[in-house]
């Protein structure tokens, strides 16, 4: 098997007096930063807005995220999606008042797909008033439009309406009015009659998509139980697999894992999401995975070298350990640093929790559970030979009021 490093004897444990109370420390600085910062919290626990537009040309992702900061939407998320030729744009908002302009104006009783829509195509949003925009009409609105051109009875506006959907969903945009021939059933006179009462604008509507804040709210409560759950798991398995106190050192680790990545995470004002969540979960998975092979390593030398100090045990388990930690995790975090800086807008947040989260496991499985287990451990040995010695004391009592007696 290939070793990163050939037969290591690094003190581990010797340093447990300063990185372990340094640990607890950050974890204390975290739940502070946690306090104070919050979290900035994702359309799915806060409700908004999901959207897929289509641009006739190449779009410009900077001015579009310029254009709805404008409208009133804080830190909309606009990134392209699918090939570059296919001109998508993926945008994602929260509702107006969360993280954006919190003043109340006369635009924000309207549907915020129409608001954003008119914002990108530089219209101005009026309350009871919208351009009919073939592009993004839906089919009912184009039934009625065209059921008012003359001669045009209901049967053919309907079967028109559906047709010019389809050939939307099938990723065609309108960019003129000629390209509407191609439409089975248009007539010049109804190409006429649009002309004079539609627009065609720069962008067509995929697909759109809104989330509640009760929704929101549900979502934040089972991403909770989640992880609370996977750490109450974790506890059981190790308390299975090993002993109950190594398996509240693994918890323990696991916490501060997820404290101070939690605080990066608040420092740096990522946005939490559902995917987010899942990398919180697999950075559980991952470190309480780098602890079960320390402590795996430590019980096997426990009975292989029995009467040697714990500590020198688990130092020496670690050092066993070491070449792979090393590959494993330094494997892991250069993929998800990949992730991280060239993975785009969308894939950030969830690999910014794995960058932190796989350095900060990797540490917390040497320099937090396994030095939590000898300090247990030294604790209840010295538990141990106290009744001895309080049952020597009292002899030793005994006989000296004996002797006092007898002279």
């Amino acid at each position: 098997m290939f070793q990163f490093l050939k037969d290591p004897h690094f003190d581990f444990m010797g340093k447990r007096g300063v990185l372990l109370p340094a640990s607890l420390v950050l974890v204390l600085v975290s739940v502070v930063v946690l306090a104070v910062n919050g979290m900035n919290m994702g359309i799915e626990f806060t409700g908004g807005t999901e959207m897929q537009v289509k641009y006739a040309e190449t779009p410009d992702v900077a001015e579009i995220r310029s254009t709805l900061n404008a409208a009133g939407f804080g830190n909309p998320l606009v990134t392209t999606i699918g090939d570059p030729s296919d001109n998508e744009v993926y945008i994602r908002l929260a509702s107006r008042g969360e993280g954006g302009d919190e003043t109340e104006t006369e635009e924000s009783s309207d549907d915020p797909t129409i608001v954003v829509l008119n914002a990108l195509r530089g219209l101005t949003s009026v309350p009871g008033r919208r351009s009919s925009d073939l592009n993004i009409e839906d089919e009912a609105s184009l039934a009625i439009l065209l059921g008012r051109a003359p001669g045009a009875g209901a049967a053919q506006a309907q079967a028109l309406a559906a047709a010019i959907l389809e050939a939307r969903r099938e990723g065609v945009i309108f960019g003129t009015f000629e390209d509407l021939s191609s439409i089975e059933g248009m007539t010049p006179e109804l190409q006429t009659y649009l002309e004079d009462n539609a627009t065609i604008g720069p962008l067509a509507l995929r697909s759109q998509s809104y989330i509640g804040p009760a929704v929101g709210r549900e979502l934040v409560e089972k991403a909770i139980v989640a992880i609370i759950g996977s750490l109450i798991g974790m506890l059981l398995y190790i308390w299975y697999r090993f002993k109950l106190q190594w398996g509240f050192a693994a918890v323990a680790a696991l916490t501060h894992d997820t404290l101070v990545t939690l605080a990066l995470f608040s420092l740096f004002n990522q946005e939490l999401s559902l995917p987010v969540v899942a990398a919180f979960l697999t950075l559980v998975g991952y470190s309480v995975n780098d602890t079960v092979v320390v402590f795996d390593r430590i019980r096997e030398n426990l009975a292989s070298y029995r009467g040697k100090d714990l500590s020198d045990t688990v130092n020496m388990s670690i050092n066993q350990t070491l070449s792979r930690t090393i590959i494993t995790s330094g494997l892991t975090w250069v993929v998800v640093l990949s992730l991280f800086l060239f993975g785009g807008a969308a894939l950030r947040p969830f690999s910014f929790v794995l960058t932190i989260g796989v350095l900060v496991g990797t540490y917390s499985s040497i320099y937090v559970a396994s030095p939590i287990v000898v300090i247990w451990q030294s604790y209840l040995d010295k538990r141990k030979q106290r009744p001895s010695s309080s049952k020597g004391a009292t002899e030793r009592r005994a006989k000296k009021i004996r002797r006092s007696s007898a002279g």
